[in-house]
């Protein structure tokens, strides 16, 4: 079995060199594991219960943690730099309503953070982006 071992582990690192997106490095670790058992003697039996073993806890326990870390596909905009800006609300904000804020010369639909009413004319601290909108926050004076 060592050849089919062999072959699962550079199968695996190449595709995981091709996509770098960790899809595939955990088949190499149980590979490894399994080549092991296959060299110290043990039943193909034990060999593919390792494989098999050692890829999946290998997936549910680094696989969380390693895209936490490697993120690297998240790509900012330059919206994202009005959250926390202060913005003059353009068009009264209600529970029930989106409003209008103009925050860095642009206006955007906006809404209230606790759904409190903030009129016209009334400064608010941007919290956040959802989707199309901001949520805003009033700024008490």
């Amino acid at each position: 079995m060592i050849p089919i071992w062999l072959g699962i582990i550079i199968v695996a690192i190449i595709v995981e060199i091709i996509t770098i997106d960790l899809v595939s490095i955990w088949f190499a670790a149980g590979g490894v594991v399994a080549l092991i058992a296959d060299l110290l003697g043990a039943s193909q039996a034990i060999q593919i219960a390792l494989f098999v073993i050692v890829t999946t806890i290998a997936i549910f326990v680094t696989r969380p943690i390693a895209k936490k870390y490697l993120r690297t596909n998240i790509e900012k905009t330059n919206y994202d730099r009005v959250i926390g800006k202060h913005g003059l609300v353009t068009k009264t904000i209600t529970a029930d309503t989106k409003g209008e804020v103009k925050v860095m010369s642009t206006s955007w639909l906006a809404a209230s953070v606790d759904n409190n009413t903030i009129n016209e004319g009334e400064y608010c601290e941007i919290m956040a982006i959802e989707g199309a909108h901001l949520v805003v926050k009033k700024i008490e004076e």
